[in-house]
């Protein structure tokens, strides 16, 4: 099951591999209430991956209490909501296994990126905190932290960044920016069995970005 706002890509993506027993939902995240009908809908599941999230620079000095809210809704709030709500409705089968997308801005300070780092240094908590309470239930909890990828978000940010930043930002990795395909492969290994002995971990993803001064 693919959850999104837009299931538009997600319906493609589902046609185009001929994914006869996979289907798309719509799901506001920031919606407690549409979190709680689909997932009473759905049924019982081996792995679960959050990976809704906003970024937005928002320097200390500019704090924004409404920016906040909104970030912090999406990217931590609807992950603490739903994986109680999976829980309390018993969907989880055993091993399963849960996977947040969190970033290396939530284990390295970055200039401008306070909010956007705190919400996601707050998933690698959860995740070690609920590997703990959850192992006797045979459930897994690990994050994924990648750097820059060349997604939707990565486009946007040259809105509030200028393109000779982004040039200076990209020679910081020793291996580029990343695809898609680069994050989702370490987590499809960690919804799989192939990593059944691996829990509470943050798994870096960043082309060697954290890997050099």
């Amino acid at each position: 099951i693919g959850l999104g706002r837009k299931t538009d890509d997600l319906q493609l993506f589902i046609d185009d591999n001929n994914l006869v027993n996979s289907s798309a939902v719509t799901l506001d995240v920031s919606n407690n209430e549409d979190i709680i009908n689909v997932i009473e809908a759905i049924g019982k599941i081996d792995g679960f991956v959050h990976s809704a999230g906003i970024v937005e620079n928002n320097p200390i000095q500019f704090f924004n209490e409404e920016l906040y809210s909104k970030i912090r809704t999406v990217n931590l709030d609807s992950a603490l909501t739903i994986i109680s709500q999976l829980l309390r409705k018993k969907k989880f089968n055993k091993p399963a296994s849960v996977v947040f997308v969190s970033s290396i801005s939530g284990l390295y300070g970055m200039k401008g990126n306070g909010i956007y780092g705190i919400t996601k240094a707050a998933l690698s908590i959860m995740a070690k905190t609920y590997a703990n309470e959850l192992a006797s239930k045979k459930i897994r909890v690990n994050t994924v932290a990648p750097g820059m990828v060349n997604t939707q978000i990565t486009l946007d940010a040259s809105s509030f960044l200028s393109e000779e930043v982004i040039e200076a930002d990209k020679k910081k990795y020793p291996l580029g920016y990343g695809e898609p395909e680069d994050v989702a492969l370490p987590i499809v290994f960690l919804l799989s069995e192939a990593s059944k002995w691996i829990t509470g971990q943050d798994l870096i993803l960043d082309g060697g970005r954290t890997a050099i001064i």
